[in-house]
């Protein structure tokens, strides 16, 4: 497996220059993947890009892309999973800092658990073998370990760490899934909302503890708003989410006044009842895909006759799971358990309920799921291989 490890510096020059030999040493004790480092550097002002085009010359695994102007730690992670992927055929991406905070002895543990079939593996400094430095401050603890909570209860992503770069994603069916162009941040923020879109894509994920180091030279890169912009990030994708799903609870509702009233109105008009309900159903189901499509799921609507004709038919198989399930499921409650009025209309209820929670998911993971990331050239960055 070719995995590169994105690396973002900004007159990073001490530490890259221990950094990639500490690397070297480690990929040879990596058995069956073949490790590179893609080094993202924000136009260092010190000898950054000089280090890291001397060791790239005797050293094909090393490669460098320089911004000609710094986008923020988020930016410059997500320029490198772009390059990563699409430039050096990467089949997995891994995150790490340049500056000592992540051990490089851990990065085949890591690795270890990609081999194994994990979709998403992170670092956690909050497992029980885990750990942060002693030498942090009350305060850096507390919003350190906060942020991760309050990340954990809003998305409801079940992991213990949200925060920390070191990690690795498989590219096929989980990164190469992702639009890398449309993220809510460019920030430290970034890595919030790269998680919940992995986890939006069914990736099994999965955490190991790590000891995260203490900085011994350079500058960090963490920009001042990163609360705030973590915050809005989390809320915004949460409220994205609530969105969604209440929109599609109100399309299915318009859809089902849509199919009383036609089955109604073609049987007054003399239609056999089985053909009126037929048709009214297809009539419902036109207006639910369209509706969906183009409010529901509007950032990720289907335009051309072919795209929308290819969805439309799974659309309509997978909608009519939970009518048949819910045709089984009341018959068997009302001739069962009780054939009175309230057992009836809480079955529909249940399955109604039920139902909804299907065609959401079953929509936001199968017929509107993330389009793959298209990579434009930009003319504010240069590289070299």
């Amino acid at each position: 497996m070719k995995v590169v490890i994105v690396i973002p510096t900004y007159n990073e020059e001490d530490n890259i220059s221990r950094l990639l030999p500490a690397l070297e040493e480690e990929f040879q004790k990596i058995e069956n993947n073949e490790c590179h480092v893609l080094i993202v550097d924000g136009n260092s002002t010190d000898r950054t890009q000089e280090v890291v085009l001397g060791y790239s010359n005797t050293h094909p695994w090393v490669h460098l892309l320089v911004e000609k102007e710094k986008s923020g730690l988020g930016g410059a992670y997500l320029k490198g999973y772009q390059k990563a992927i699409h430039e050096l055929g990467a089949e997995a991406v891994m995150e790490m800092d340049a500056d000592f905070q992540h051990d490089p002895k851990d990065i085949k543990r890591l690795l270890a658990e990609i081999d194994k079939g994990a979709d998403f593996v992170i670092g956690s400094r909050y497992l029980s073998e885990g750990g942060i430095p002693k030498e942090w401050e009350a305060y850096r603890r507390f919003l350190s370990w906060g942020g991760n909570i309050f990340a954990k209860v809003v998305l409801g992503v079940p992991l213990t760490e949200f925060t920390t770069s070191f990690r690795a994603t498989r590219v096929k069916g989980v990164l190469d899934q992702l639009d890398l162009t449309s993220f809510l941040s460019t920030g430290f923020a970034y890595k919030l909302d790269l998680i919940y879109r992995v986890y939006k894509t069914g990736a099994k994920m999965v955490e190991i503890p790590i000891n995260f180091g203490l900085r011994d030279r350079g500058d960090s890169k963490m920009e001042g708003n990163n609360l705030f912009d973590s915050m809005r990030v989390v809320l915004t994708l949460r409220f994205r989410e609530s969105t969604s799903f209440l929109r599609v609870a109100t399309v299915g509702a318009l859809g089902a006044v849509i199919d009383f009233t036609f089955a109604n109105f073609l049987r007054v008009a003399g239609l056999e009842a089985g053909v009126a309900a037929t048709v009214a159903i297809a009539i419902a189901m036109v207006f639910n895909f369209a509706l969906n499509n183009i409010w529901s799921f509007n950032a990720k609507k289907i335009t051309g006759a072919a795209p929308v004709i290819k969805k439309f038919v799974p659309f309509v198989f997978l909608s009519l799971l939970p009518v048949i399930f819910r045709f089984f499921f009341v018959t068997f409650v009302v001739t069962s358990v009780s054939a009175g009025y309230l057992a009836y209309n809480l079955a529909i209820a249940f399955s109604i309920g039920l139902g909804l929670l299907w065609n959401y998911y079953v929509y936001s993971r199968v017929i509107w799921k993330e389009a793959p990331a298209v990579v434009k050239e930009s003319p504010a960055e240069e590289s070299k291989n």
